[in-house]
């Protein structure tokens, strides 16, 4: 469920009034296909714009932000343990947030060895040759029910690929 505050609910009355606006204006037309036509399309153009509102709305009215973070790397299982919290900066409401989590292995400067890199013949000894993938990219929700100024603690484990030496992580919190 999406919170909304009194800002949405004004912004949706806009748009409806845009819509009747238009569609009062449509029916001095006299042609009757060209009438519904014109209703449908500032129906369409009323909605599109509300939606497009509302998102940009929830990004600067739904604030939240990770206070701290740990990661912790379990061998047995070939995974990683990202533990945190996240508090609500806003003064609204906020009904979850997902974390969007990139993890790249070997952080290197140069040119072309970003997000794939070459074995090493050491590294191929009991696996296959070739290029093996440098990053992995996950998305998950990580809080619900946050209310303005509090915050929850937060923990999510991740497979990684067993060849993951050096890996760095990158967050970013988006909340709804």
């Amino acid at each position: 469920m999406m919170y909304f505050t009194a800002i949405h609910w004004i912004m949706i009355v806009v748009f409806i009034l845009i819509f009747l606006l238009l569609a009062i204006l449509s029916q001095k037309e006299k042609n009757q296909k060209t009438r519904v036509s014109l209703i449908i399309v500032s129906f369409v153009i009323s909605a599109i714009g509300a939606f497009v509102s509302l998102l940009i709305l929830d990004k600067y009215t739904k604030k939240a932000k990770i206070l701290n973070y740990t990661t912790q790397r379990n061998y047995n299982k070939e995974s990683v343990t990202i533990r945190g919290s996240i508090k609500n900066i806003g003064k609204f409401p906020i009904s979850y947030c997902t974390l969007d989590i990139k993890i790249v292995n070997k952080v290197t400067h140069k040119k072309g060895t970003k997000f794939m890199y070459k074995t090493s013949s050491v590294d191929d000894m009991f696996k296959s040759r070739g290029y093996k993938k440098n990053f992995l990219q996950t998305s998950m929700k990580v809080v619900e029910d946050l209310k303005p100024r509090l915050s929850k603690t937060f923990s999510k484990s991740i497979k990684i690929p067993s060849h993951f030496q050096n890996p760095r992580y990158f967050l970013h919190l988006v909340c709804h």
